[in-house]
């Protein structure tokens, strides 16, 4: 088996040289931290892989990529992504770094939903899954990074369904209010793109929530313990966070290049307490507030002018773009004014510089600074704040971290600020400044432990044993009676279909021809829906039934339009094709009052939650509910509900989140028996999603069965979600022609 990575740039920089193109290994970041994992596990081979393959795009457009360098790229295990410069504007600056990078960061003034920019995106991840299923084989693991590619784990699973995948997001998730700001239809998609994986991990628990909470509320999927029953799929869930190579920053001082620049800077800034920090040019980071805090110390601490200076080193990003330009200016501006107004002829406040530091440069300020000032807005995890600490091999140091920054949860024993509390960072400054010699020793090594332990090779061993076991679960999971309804599954039925004289379809609604929404008026079928319900009802001898708990009047607005058969509450009323409703028999509802009382309580006491009440049913829906507080409030409710309805006329049903009663005698079974017995037809296709849907198969046990999504079943397929349902119609209609 081999180890496929899979992230937005391959971990190599391309430049025009003398003779011709030249290749170089990049630095920093992911490269960096993949490089170290891969060298301390000999290529991947102490954790059984035959090989690791890098795949992403070089850097080149595609206009200028010969077939030369891909070849070379290749013979350096890199599988090189082609990228127009249309590609590359659109999905890289337009929906990564216009859309989802200020999104997930909580800058929402910032984010830009363009149709092009998401359309660019979707065709872009699909390039990267059709690269990397071209060489995947049956039992590779696949590694893919960052929002970049959020809906690739989904495409490459269509591909190559027996390989593993594992994703990793390295910026935050947000909360689930603000991922909802995403149109729908974006939304949802980036959700299911992610969850076609077998692991999906995070820098830290706070991410791991607020996805789980948006899997809950937008898709209403079943969460427990750390995963997310996604369809078919046990969708494993945790926090990884990323470390560094440890001893190479720790030994950075011993290096003669590094020590040189030491001993160099020290002298240039002799007599001189240093305050360093270093970021990438971005709005995330905080930089001016940084800026603003530091001439505040400085006029409120007047005693440490000339004796205290701020290397400010920002590195140049997005370069053109006119946010990013406005800032860069602001920034040289205040640092050009306070230089001017605080500083003099032997001493300036703020060194300022805005360029690429090379590494035995950037080692070195580690090593001199006697105070990191690091405190992004927003940052998934911080590897700065790693970094400047594993230098401290003479353990003097102080760190001064924000609370906003994944790192935090980690290196305690940094001092903690709010980026945007400017007292709190100036008194954070002082208490650096000042702090005794034992203490920053022993918050120094405390950190350095920390760090020791849970270094880059750790995080990736850790992600990929955990994968390991999650594949290993979901590839036994699939070893049942039932099969699963993938092309060639397809092609079967399509060819009994086909052959049979006349035919039935019996097809739930929720969760079979359209996703779980979280309020039950959202769920409106689209025009491709209808445009397949209404195709198959036309064909010869092919008979088309709606089969839902849903109320009539819902039903008939929605459907009422298309020659179909719509069976509504269970199976309490059915409607024929043109249009006729009927009851199946006299229905007692006197417990409604009883039970409307219960769960009215019950929805106050669980925010989030709602009634829906039809002519023969009471629904209680927790889909909006935190799960482990709707799961348990739903298990308080049926429970209350027993006891009400002991020898009552009314049976409970639970069913995707949600508890309904409803009046006995009603089951989807007997409607679809009657159906059955009234058309005769040769063949019947059932598919639904929950328990009630289980009736209809068990009525009538010689159709061809389907389930959509995990579960107990006695189905004889089983579907990932709504979509194969949807592909199954598209097949047979066409099939027809």
């Amino acid at each position: 088996m081999r180890l496929i990575i899979v992230s937005n740039r391959l971990p190599v920089v391309l430049t025009v040289g003398e003779r011709g193109m030249e290749i170089r290994e990049a630095v920093g970041g992911l490269a960096t931290a993949v490089k170290s994992f891969i060298k301390a596990t000999e290529n991947g081979k102490a954790l059984g892989f035959s090989e690791v393959v890098w795949a992403g795009w070089s850097g080149i457009k595609a206009e200028q990529e010969s077939e030369d360098l891909k070849s070379r790229l290749r013979e350096m295990g890199l599988l090189p992504v082609s990228l127009t410069a249309e590609e590359v504007n659109f999905f890289y600056e337009g929906f990564c770094n216009s859309t989802l990078w200020p999104l997930f960061h909580g800058f929402t003034v910032y984010t830009v939903f363009e149709s092009k920019y998401w359309e660019a995106y979707v065709k872009v991840n699909q390039k990267y899954a059709e690269t990397v299923a071209s060489v995947a084989n049956t039992g590779d693991f696949v590694w893919i990074h960052d929002y970049h590619l959020m809906l690739m784990p989904a495409m490459l699973r269509e591909m190559s369904p027996d390989v593993s995948i594992g994703f990793f997001l390295h910026i935050p998730f947000p909360p689930a209010e603000m991922y909802q700001l995403m149109p729908p239809p974006w939304r949802t998609a980036l959700l299911d793109g992610v969850l076609a994986s077998d692991l999906v991990g995070f820098h830290i628990h706070e991410y791991v929530n607020n996805f789980v909470r948006a899997v809950s509320k937008f898709l209403g999927y079943r969460t427990e313990a750390g995963v997310i029953y996604a369809g078919r799929r046990k969708v494993h869930v945790g926090a990884f966070p990323i470390g560094i190579d440890f001893d190479f920053f720790y030994n950075s001082s011993l290096d003669p290049e590094v020590a040189g620049q030491i001993e160099e800077l020290r002298q240039k800034l002799r007599g001189l307490k240093i305050i360093f920090s270093i970021d990438r040019l971005d709005y995330t980071k905080g930089v001016i507030n940084r800026v603003h805090a530091w001439e505040r110390f400085l006029k409120e601490h007047p005693q440490w002018r000339g004796k205290a200076s701020f290397i400010l080193i920002v590195v140049p990003s997005r370069i053109g773009v006119p946010q990013y330009d406005a800032m860069k200016r602001e920034i040289e501006r205040e640092v050009g004014r306070i230089n001017g107004e605080l500083g003099d002829v032997n001493w300036t406040p703020i060194v300022y510089i805005s360029r690429f530091i090379p590494t035995p440069t950037l080692l070195a300020l580690y090593n001199i600074a006697d105070v990191a000032l690091i405190t992004p807005l927003r940052d998934g995890m911080n590897l700065v704040s790693k970094e400047y600490v594993a230098t401290k091999r003479d353990c003097k140091g102080v760190l001064i971290l924000s609370e906003t920054a994944g790192a935090s949860h980690e290196l305690l024993e940094a001092l903690i600020v709010n980026p945007n509390d400017e007292s709190g960072v100036v008194e954070a400054i002082a208490k650096a400044l000042t702090m005794e010699p034992e203490e920053q020793c022993r918050r120094i090594k405390a950190m350095q432990e920390k760090l020791r332990q849970q270094n880059v090779v750790k995080w990736a061993v850790d992600f990929l044993h955990s994968l390991m076991l999650a594949y290993r679960e979901n590839t036994e999971s699939f070893t049942t009676s039932s099969k699963l309804l993938d092309r060639e599954a397809i092609e079967e039925i399509v060819k009994i279909f086909h052959g049979a004289r006349s035919r039935l379809l019996l097809l739930d609604y929720d969760g079979t021809l359209v996703p779980h929404y979280p309020y039950a008026y959202q769920a409106v079928p689209d025009g491709e829906l209808k445009r397949l319900l209404n195709s198959l009802a036309f064909q010869p001898n092919t008979y088309v039934a709606v089969v839902s708990g849903r109320g009539r009047d819902f039903l008939e607005a929605w459907l009422g339009d298309l020659p179909i058969y719509i069976v509504a509450e269970h199976g309490a009323f059915i409607r024929d094709p043109g249009g006729n409703w009927s009851q199946l028999f006299p229905f007692d509802t006197s417990w409604k009052i009883s039970v409307r009382k219960i769960m009215e309580e019950f929805t106050r006491l669980t925010p989030g939650s709602y009634i829906e009440e039809k002519e023969i049913s009471l629904a209680w829906h927790y889909r909006n509910v935190e799960p482990e507080i709707g799961e348990k409030a739903a298990n308080r409710l049926a429970d209350a509900l027993t006891g009400l309805l002991e020898s009552s006329p009314a049976n409970i049903i639970r069913g995707v989140k949600v508890v309904e009663v409803r009046a006995a005698g009603v089951n989807k079974g007997v409607a679809a028996k009657l159906l059955y017995d009234k058309l005769r037809p040769e063949l019947v296709i059932i598919a639904g999603d929950d328990y009630t849907d289980e009736e209809m198969m068990k009525a009538l046990p010689e159709a061809i069965t389907i389930k959509v999504g995990k579960g107990e079943t006695s189905a004889k397929y089983m579907a990932p979600s709504y979509r194969r349902i949807r592909e199954l119609l598209q097949a047979l209609l066409t099939a027809q022609r």
